[in-house]
């Protein structure tokens, strides 16, 4: 019923609207001078209230019009910006490119100076929040430009607050920083204090968070409340605007507060932020909630934590991905403190894999801007060649004087010789870019030439092991590894061989999981030389890789075995990677079962220092072959995105008869390759498989 009355007062709104703009659009034939000025005014501003876009857009040009008509410079500069600003509002990036140059132009002459750099404060962050950073570099650096040389402190500081704000859009965190901190310095100098002050303080003290640079945020606090106090006498700002000001404020210093770790303190101020902001969906509201969360991680109240980053992710915009990554990140920390290591691991994969494909597009959308400013300029020289074209017909056919004759092929060749130039110094640029290229390409295959280099391809020669594994990585270096080491038997103590394989898979793909991996192999080697037990060699490498040194938060899974080759015993860890394959034979070598084996759910390697892992064990595995891999294989896709999944590995492994380890890897690689159909690798792919026969008479 609510909802009813709702819509029919939204109709009989639009319908009062409607008539009141219609008995003034009558009136206005008989109205002149101030009056007719004043009855458009009305118009608009009862647009305005109507909420339609177009209607607005419609009313206000309407309105210029009739300000140009009687030269109100002053109005004309004012609704000339709130023109812009309802462009920009509205995500109206056609209209505003279309109206903006001009509309500077129409200001310039008017010379009313701040609304002139208001304009365009407007156009640069549309190119910024559009991801045309180039553009907007382009513009704040004319803005510059043009404000010292008509000596405006005011558009010098604007024109640094901008640039910060397209360095920050751009993740150049320290350049951001010092043009914020220009933009400030400026803008304090100028009189009466200027309204883009309290938007750069807001975006200054956010910069400063993500750098964790907590000492200067919180001096910058110092400065922002005798700010804001002064602001808001200024402009007789009270009740529900003060305290949307108020509330920016006292985030950023319950932000300092955090990072500096006091815990007290921070919670005092989250408070006066929750009681100017205690709505979700609104932006402090959300950063509240992410920001208590950390309070709460920090006291280990994760169940508290929990339920606030709930109701955070709830909030979450698919185009923001930095909060995404952010609030994420936070969820994996909150459910590693409840013991959560399984749905930990998944989120950070998950973080991993969104990280990898906001690189991907951001160069993606380098790319394409770099494309559009080729294509314009090429546009701009294809309009130079036809109007050089028409010069020359048109002065063949008027002038056939000798003189003018001459003197056209001295500029023509003065032109030519500046083009073949510019040909020279574009042909350098490609022979270095080509270089380049191929040398980062050289330098590429040398690393995989190493990594390779690193994993066995040399295998025991031995009747009772038939061990094989192979490793295909997805670009010209990958994350992927496997190794095996053979300790010999001691008969003094009563010990005999044995034989010790691990097989892993590093988050994330390139030259830093290749990195990761040579880390990850070396330390097994080294610790399987001094003949440990699987779960301590995992426990010793995760020690190894989970420090301060990890920065980038990589981490590994990975299968550790270890098997006695006298008894077909199986010790084994598994640090979250996933289940290998057991099969059963027959006496003619046929498969009589194939299955997953289960196992203890093990933290990956690297995530978190401190970890005791847990060791497992079979029996016996003599003349069982055992298959381990990395989702490369079971996760491989085609051209439709199709999976190749557990349950075909396990039907291909239980219909295929054994002959070999090594047959049975390049029967699996055939099986892959057949499954993608051309379809580029998405992730690296490694098997191996070992089958250890005990001797009757051992």
């Amino acid at each position: 019923m609510l909802l009813v009355l709702l819509v029919i007062w939204g109709g009989f709104s639009m319908s009062l609207w409607a008539d009141s703009t219609d008995s003034l659009r009558q009136l206005l034939p008989r109205l002149h001078g101030n009056a007719r000025l004043v009855a458009y005014e009305k118009i608009y501003k009862q647009a305005l209230r109507s909420g339609n876009p177009e209607a607005q857009i419609t009313a206000l040009n309407s309105y210029i019009i009739e300000l140009q008509r009687q030269q109100k410079d002053s109005l004309l500069a004012t609704s000339l910006v709130e023109r812009s600003v309802l462009f920009y509002n509205y995500d109206m990036t056609d209209s505003m490119l279309a109206h903006a140059h001009q509309d500077l132009e129409t200001i310039k002459e008017l010379k009313i100076w701040n609304k002139y750099y208001e304009l365009w404060t407007n156009l640069v962050n549309t190119y910024v929040f559009s991801g045309k950073y180039n553009f907007a570099l382009r513009e704040v650096q004319q803005m510059a430009d043009d404000a010292r040389q008509h000596k405006s402190t005011y558009g010098m500081g604007i024109a640094y607050y901008l640039m910060g704000n397209v360095y920050a859009n751009m993740h150049n965190m320290e350049e951001s920083a010092a043009s914020y901190q220009k933009g400030l310095d400026m803008l304090k100098e100028v009189s009466p204090v200027p309204v883009t002050m309290a938007d750069l303080y807001s975006y200054y003290g956010d910069l400063l968070n993500d750098m964790k640079d907590y000492t200067r945020l919180e001096q910058l606090t110092k400065e922002w409340e005798p700010f804001l106090t002064k602001f808001c006498k200024e402009n007789k700002i009270q009740g529900q605007g003060q305290k949307v000001l108020e509330s920016y404020y006292y985030l950023a210093c319950a932000q300092a507060a955090l990072g500096l770790k006091e815990w007290e303190k921070a919670d005092k101020l989250l408070e006066e932020v929750h009681q100017r902001s205690p709505l979700d969906e609104e932006y402090v509201g959300q950063a509240w909630l992410y920001y208590k969360s950390e309070l709460c991680i920090h006291r280990g109240d994760y169940h508290q934590a929990l339920e606030l980053n709930s109701r955070r992710m709830q909030q979450l915009d698919d185009t923001d991905i930095d909060a995404s990554l952010r609030v994420m990140n936070q969820r994996a920390t909150i459910l590693r403190g409840l013991g959560q290591y399984r749905e930990a691991c998944q989120l950070l994969q998950e973080v991993i894999h969104v990280k990898d494909s906001v690189s991907g597009a951001e160069i993606r959308n380098q790319l394409n801007e770099m494309n559009t400013l080729f294509k314009v300029d090429e546009l701009k020289m294809e309009q130079e060649r036809a109007q050089y074209r028409n010069t020359m017909i048109i002065v063949g056919l008027i002038i056939l004087a000798m003189i003018v004759f001459t003197i056209f092929r001295i500029r023509a060749a003065r032109r030519l010789k500046k083009a073949h130039d510019e040909l020279l110094v574009a042909y350098d640029q490609l022979e270095e870019t080509t270089t380049a290229k191929e040398r980062i390409e050289s330098d590429l295959r040398i690393a995989r030439n190493i990594q390779m280099g690193m994993v066995p391809h040399t295998f025991p020669q031995r009747d009772d092991i038939d061990l094989y594994a192979s490793m295909t990585p997805a670009k010209e270096v990958g994350g992927d590894l496997y190794g095996y080491y053979l300790a010999e038997g001691n008969a003094e103590q009563s010990t005999h061989d044995r034989l010790y394989f691990c097989l892993g898979d590093v988050s994330g793909k390139g030259v830093p999981a290749s990195l990761f991996m040579a880390q990850a192999t070396r330390l097994f080697r080294t610790l399987a030389a001094q003949e440990m037990m699987p779960a301590e060699i995992a426990t010793r490498i995760n020690d190894a890789l989970s420090g301060e040194d990890n920065e980038t938060g990589m981490f590994v899974t990975m299968f550790l075995g270890l098997v006695d080759l006298q008894t077909g015993h199986l010790d084994f860890c598994n640090a979250g990677h996933n289940p290998p394959v057991l099969l059963t034979l027959s006496d003619e070598h046929q498969v009589k079962q194939a299955d997953f084996i289960e196992m203890e759910p093990n933290a990956p390697i690297g995530l978190w220092p401190g970890l005791e892992y847990v060791g497992e064990e079979i029996a016996d595995i003599n003349g069982k072959p055992f298959f381990v891999y990395t989702d490369g294989l079971n996760e491989a896709e085609n051209r439709q995105q199709e999976q190749f999944t557990d349950e075909r590995l396990l039907e291909i492994m239980q219909q295929t008869p054994f002959e070999s380890s090594e047959n049975t890897i390049e029967m699996l690689r055939e099986e892959v390759e057949k499954h993608r159909d051309g379809a580029e690798p998405n992730d690296d792919l490694t098997m191996l498989c070992v089958k250890v026969t005990v001797s009757a008479n051992q």
